[in-house]
């Protein structure tokens, strides 16, 4: 098979080669007219120019893991059905190359646990068997994947509206979801996915060891992969093509979640004119979990998020919400880090490209902005705080059952950063000033001392680096005095 080196095609030069090689003009694997492309690009170590997966991104193009063989082959909505119902684990159902399959009103359609569903996108140029869904009941599902599952080389049309085309007065939205993943080891690559309001792919509870590579993800109007809520890392989102115009990737922020994105092309588009005025939104994403928000006013941003070598573009050059969009949004304060790094930003101000709260958040050795200025480490970069004892914030205050506990926290820094000062809060009562973390086991709470008839108690500790940059991570526990 003729091979690519995905290192060395240029925006422009992948541009090229698609137009060059479309059989089909329905596709949509090009990148838009109006581009707005970086103008110094000289460094392949960062953005998604490093790619080193062997493919090119968003598939599509001599993909190299295209599945050979059948236990079978389908053509129309009868015998695609029943394969679905009659595969056995390990068993592949292969579309026919060419077909056209209209599956509109099927909806909640199960993939069997360790079946393959392929088809032959990217196979010397060839755009892929499609697969249509016109009509889906608002809120419903149309896959639901199982443990094992890989879908491949296939384009999922659903019912819902290309970007410009977006007037929910006129046409509400189905609401429309294209895959659920609920389980683990589920492997999505190489596909088309489009005109979907809710999601592409969404990633349930227990839905875990997920890996969505190599696909191109359009004008679906929110949410094109997301983490909800009891999901598990790793999730791993990479080399992907991501048309977007409210969030690439995102999570829900519950405890335990995250995800990992790597070597994506993320595009903004032009907001429909329905939505405007728009003041903007951004790309990456990542939530406070909302009930923990709602319930104690605490931020909770999942566990981690991962976010490096990415390529963030403009194809809305005339949209002014596209200059008021951050490239990414941290929600909260995730319990243990969210890391942004060798991206290439669309946002030339490091402040507008990355918003967080509070902390446990590094940014660093990032470009920015057509111009691909270098920011070593940004401003945005604060000190990772770790909970010891007490454990990390969970959905519900954790019950420490001893009458007293030891305070042990871990303060880390990025690179040739120091940590200046730490400060210790128990309800709003500072209980330890220093330069350091306290010694292991040398601050002790003790709970016949507190306020046992609140709900629970805040432990919040603040850090200081070496530049004045604060972090800030608070966790909640009860407990009763006299407990054994």
């Amino acid at each position: 098979m003729f091979k690519l080196n995905p290192v060395l095609i240029t925006f422009a030069g992948l541009l090229l080669l698609v137009s060059a090689c479309q059989k089909d003009p329905q596709q949509a694997l090009t990148l838009p007219k109006s581009l707005v492309l970086p103008t110094a690009i000289d460094d392949p170590n960062y953005g998604a120019e490093s790619n080193p997966t062997g493919d090119v991104i968003g598939g599509g193009i001599c993909y190299s893991r295209s599945v050979d063989g059948e236990d079978y082959l389908v053509g129309t909505v009868e015998t695609f059905v029943a394969a679905l119902e009659q595969a056995q684990p390990g068993e592949v159902i292969r579309v026919e190359e060419g077909a056209e399959i209209d599956l509109t009103g099927n909806i909640n359609l199960r993939i069997p646990a360790g079946v393959t569903l392929a088809g032959n996108r990217g196979d010397c140029f060839t755009t892929g068997p499609l697969l249509i869904n016109n009509d889906m009941t608002p809120g419903s599902v149309w896959f639901w994947v199982d443990e094992g599952v890989r879908i491949t080389g296939l384009r999922f049309q659903g019912p819902d509206d290309l970007f410009e085309e977006i007037n929910y007065d006129l046409r509400p939205a189905k609401s429309s979801i294209c895959f659920a993943v609920g389980e683990a080891d589920v492997e999505i690559d190489n596909c088309e996915i489009f005109k979907f309001s809710r999601g592409a792919i969404e990633i349930y509870p227990d839905g875990r060891n997920v890996y969505v590579h190599h696909n191109f993800i359009h004008d679906v109007h929110a949410y094109p992969v997301i983490t909800l809520n009891r999901s598990s890392l790793p999730v791993l989102i990479e080399a992907n093509l991501i048309y977007w115009v409210w969030h690439a990737t995102a999570g829900s922020g519950y405890p335990g979640t995250g995800y990992e994105a790597r070597y994506n092309i993320m595009i903004r588009q032009a907001i429909p004119t329905s939505w405007l005025p728009y003041g903007g939104d951004h790309a990456i994403d990542m939530h406070p979990h909302l009930n923990v928000l709602v319930e104690r006013g605490q931020r909770v941003a999942g566990d981690e998020l991962h976010v490096h070598h990415n390529t963030f573009l403009n194809a809305a050059e005339n949209d002014p919400s596209a200059t008021n969009s951050p490239d990414a949004f941290v929600r909260g304060t995730p319990r243990i880090l969210a890391q942004f790094y060798n991206n290439r930003f669309l946002n030339a101000d490091p402040e507008k490209a990355i918003n967080h709260f509070d902390g446990n958040t590094w940014v660093y050795n990032n470009k920015y902005g057509p111009e691909e200025i270098l920011v070593p480490i940004a401003e945005e970069t604060t000190p990772q705080i770790l909970f010891e004892s007490p454990p990390p914030p969970d959905i519900l205050p954790a019950f420490i059952n001893t009458t007293s506990f030891p305070v042990n926290i871990k303060v880390n820094t990025l690179n040739s950063l120091d940590i200046q000062a730490v400060t210790i809060s128990l309800n709003n009562d500072t209980i330890y000033v220093g330069t350091s973390p306290p010694a292991p086991n040398s601050l002790m709470v003790d709970f016949c001392q507190l306020n046992n008839q609140v709900n629970y108690h805040r432990l919040t500790v603040t850090a200081t680096d070496n530049r004045g940059v604060t972090g800030q991570h608070m966790t909640v526990f009860r407990g009763t005095c006299g407990t054994n």
